[in-house]
């Protein structure tokens, strides 16, 4: 992923928007507020639920272990 490049351009370049994958996922309107937060870099997935939706996503297979 590039230095300035967001979650949200990355899953559109491979084809899926972040809300229609979240919706599909079963995710609240909440948890899709988190993942925009995530995708943004405004909260990085450390604790509760923004990080069992990053741990979601790694295993989607949309985010990379490090990140």
């Amino acid at each position: 992923m590039a230095k300035n490049e967001t979650l949200s351009t990355k899953m559109a370049r491979n084809g899926m928007k972040l809300r229609t994958w979240a919706r599909s996922q079963g995710l609240s309107q909440k948890d899709i507020g988190l993942l925009n937060q995530i995708s943004h870099g405004k909260i990085s997935g450390k604790y509760g639920r923004s990080k069992e939706l990053k741990e979601l996503l790694i295993k989607s297979g949309f985010m990379q272990q490090g990140a």
